[in-house]
Parts: structure tokens; C-alpha cells; sequence
């Protein structure tokens, strides 16, 4: 019902992943598997959406429409059986965006941002360019798997310039979905220590296990009350150049500042065609959604036993969420630039260099396996020639 296995040119559409003028993750017969947007035509009645609404003639200045809201909150109570009101929601122009927004309006310059590393990157530069100090808690590994330090958390969660949390949920590049039980502990030392968490779940609808992830504004009251949670359908149904997401929390003045902060820095508004993509995919993706879940996992599940069969010395668990695998080439003894180049130079293999999510990431690489099966198929191939053969 679902071509996923269709391989779709996407070079000459101005496409970041694939053509960037960037040496490090492309160029002449290097095969992209970096950027986090998939290589899957989006479901057809997003596409029918957008051109319906192209048909009138007039893009004038959009109001963020009831719809949109509604859209959202139908998805979570069918998605995830939690009610939630649309006058806790507002709409921003990307997570990303966002972030910069909520760390402008909770915190301010000198105080301190907590992020659990390794983690995705712009969470750094949204820290650092509103004039905050990352604050850092290594996430802890066992053959693959991740959990948070808890002692570490703690620490520095009770130092009294840490004033926000940047949460990770499902984790961006691990692969982590975190469980109640851990979601609940972390949040009782955040509300202990008054620190406000910022929840980043634009990929929380990418997990393997149905049910498995739990959203932070499902917790406890006490524990809700004190957060924000950013949400797309981004990532989930591949729209992330519309430039539209959602902040959502109960608590009004958390919202209202959002909102006055938001406005402030001239980041209100949403765009038209990112809003009637957002509603036709919450309302008649989710058939599209469940076959792509199947076939991510089964790209995933390929990497990881090519790997154990043909190239030991490289591991890749299948995450539990997104559609990002986390490669650990410790066993090489290589250095970071010396695995970069052999990666590139002799594998022609675009993967996302693993120190740009922190000091934790040495030795690794992030792979964006959202792609047709032949192209993983190609990729592992490449990856075997450059480093067994």
C-alpha cells in the first residue's frame, strides 16, 4: 500500500542532506545519511492537503486555526490516551526555535541550562547563543545501553543557577525511551530543586513499542505543572521544511510567558501550509505511520545483524524510538578524524560525526537509516569494504 522501498531523487531540490556543499558528509559519490528528515515521500493526503490549499490564490498572514489545535489534541488522546486541552497549546516555527524561546523566557543570561550528553547539538547552541551555561550530565553506557546518572543529576540539579532542563524524550542520538519510573524520579528532583523542564518530544511518536513512550505533561500534576513539551509531526510524517510545531503545558504562566517572549523575538507565527500538512496528517496518517514504523524497524534490525555478522568490530543496537542508529566504532582504536575520513574517503558513507553531540560521542557516528532498504543495504556494504576488506 506504502512504496518505502521507492528511491526518490531528491538532488537539485535544495535538500540539506543532499546537496549541501559540505566535504565532510558529501560530495562526489558519497551516499548522505546525516540530516534527521527521511527519503519517504509523505502520506498522500498531506500532499492533497497542501495542494488544495495552494489552489487559492492568496498566501496573505495565516491565523493559527482552531483545527490546528484540535488536530493535535485528537492525536494525543488517540495516540497515547491522555486528554489534553487546546488552550494549553501554542504554535511556534520549529522545536529548535522554540527552545531558544523558552530558555529566553524562564531563564536569564548567566544562569544555568542542564542537558544529559551525548544529545542533540542545537540544544549547545540554543544555550549559548541566549547567553545561558550548559550544564552537563553524561548519560550512562552498558554495552549500548543508556540511563541517566542519577547521583550526577542530583548534584547539579541542586545548584540554585541551574534554572532549566533540556529533556530529550525519546533520546536523540541513543535511541532511549525513557519509562515512567524514570520520567517521575527525574521530575521529583527538578520540582524539588525548582527547575523548570523543557520536554523535547518531536519524536515521540517514532518508538517500536506501541505504548512505550510516556509524555512528560502525563505526569503527575506536581510534576506536569512544572514543564513545557515541544511536538511536531515533523519527523513523524517527514514535513520538517514547514516549519511548524506546538509548545504545550498546563501551566498558564508558563505559557503566557512563552507566548509574550515569543512575540517579543518574532517568533509567533506559523506557516500556512505547515498548519493544513500538521491537520491532514494527525487526522489521516496514522495507516501511513504504522507501515513506516514496521519498515524503519526492519531497516534497523538489518544494520544491527549485518554488523554483528560481517563487521564485529562495529556495533548499532536497534534503538527503542527514532529512526537514527547510534554506530559505536570504539573497537577500531581509531581517532575521531582518522574514523571521519576512513568513513568518508575509503566508505564514501555521509554519517553524522559523533563528537558534535558532545565529548560522549567519540567513537560513534549517527546514521539516518529513513531510507529505502536498498540504500541501508548499500550503505552496510560500503561500510564492510572499508573497514574489513
Amino acid at each position: 500500500m506504502y512504496d518505502f522501498d521507492a528511491r526518490i531523487e531528491r538532488r537539485g531540490t535544495d535538500s540539506v542532506k543532499w546537496d549541501v556543499d559540505n566535504p565532510k558528509v558529501n560530495g562526489e559519490g558519497v551516499l548522505p545519511m546525516w540530516v534527521a528528515d527521511m527519503d519517504f515521500a509523505c502520506p498522500k493526503e498531506v500532499t492533497e492537503a497542501i495542494t488544495q490549499r495552494a489552489m487559492h490564490p492568496i498566501y496573505g498572514y495565516p491565523l493559527k486555526s482552531a483545527a490546528f489545535y484540535e488536530s493535535l489534541q485528537e492525536w494525543i488522546q488517540r495516540r497515547y490516551g491522555v486528554e489534553v486541552q487546546t488552550s494549553w497549546m501554542t504554535g511556534i516555527p520549529g522545536v529548535i526555535p522554540g527552545i531558544h524561546v523558552a530558555i529566553e523566557a524562564y531563564t536569564s543570561p548567566g544562569e544555568r541550562v542542564l542537558i544529559q550528553t551525548p544529545v542533540y547539538h542545537p540544544f549547545f547552541h540554543a544555550v549559548e547563543n541566549r547567553g545561558r551555561q550548559v550544564v552537563r550530565s553524561s548519560l550512562v553506557e552498558q554495552n549500548g545501553h543508556y540511563e541517566m546518572n542519577w547521583d550526577d543529576l542530583a548534584n547539579k540539579l541542586s545548584d540554585p543557577r541551574v534554572k532549566l532542563m533540556l529533556l530529550c524524550s525519546p533520546h536523540n542520538p541513543v535511541g532511549r525511551v525513557w519509562t515512567r519510573q524514570e520520567l517521575v524520579r527525574l521530575g521529583t528532583l527538578c520540582v524539588e530543586h525548582g527547575v523548570v523542564v523543557v520536554a523535547d518530544e518531536i519524536h515521540a511518536d517514532l518508538v517500536y513499542e506501541k505504548g512505550s513512550h510516556v509524555p512528560y505533561y502525563s505526569l503527575p500534576t506536581e510534576l506536569a505543572r512544572q514543564s513545557v513539551t515541544f511536538l511536531a509531526a515533523s519527523k513523524t510524517f517527514n514535513l520538517a521544511g514547514l516549519f511548524t510545531s506546538y509548545l504545550l503545558t498546563e501551566n498558564r504562566q508558563l505559557l503566557r510567558d512563552f507566548a509574550v517572549t515569543a512575540s517579543r523575538m518574532g517568533c509567533e507565527n506559523v506557516n500556512l501550509f505547515g498548519m493544513e500538512a500538521t491537520i491532514a496528517a494527525y487526522r489521516y496518517g496514522e495507516p501511513w505511520l504504522e507501515a513506516l514504523l514496521s519498515y524503519l524497524h526492519k531497516n534497523a534490525t538489518y544494520m544491527s545483524r549485518f554488523l554483528a555478522e560481517h563487521v564485529p568490530a562495529v556495533r548499532m543496537p536497534v534503538p527503542q524510538a527514532t529512526y537514527l542508529g547510534w554506530m559505536d566504532f570504539r573497537s577500531l582504536g581509531l581517532k575521531q578524524a582518522e574514523l571521519c575520513s576512513l568513513l568518508r574517503e575509503k566508505g564514501k558513507l555521509g554519517f553524522q560525526d559523533g563528537l558534535v553531540f558532545g565529548q560522549e560521542g567519540e567513537g560513534f557516528q549517527r546514521v539516518n537509516f529513513a531510507c529505502p532498504h536498498s540504500v541501508v543495504v548499500e550503505a552496510m556494504e560500503r561500510l564492510k569494504r572499508a573497514i574489513v576488506e
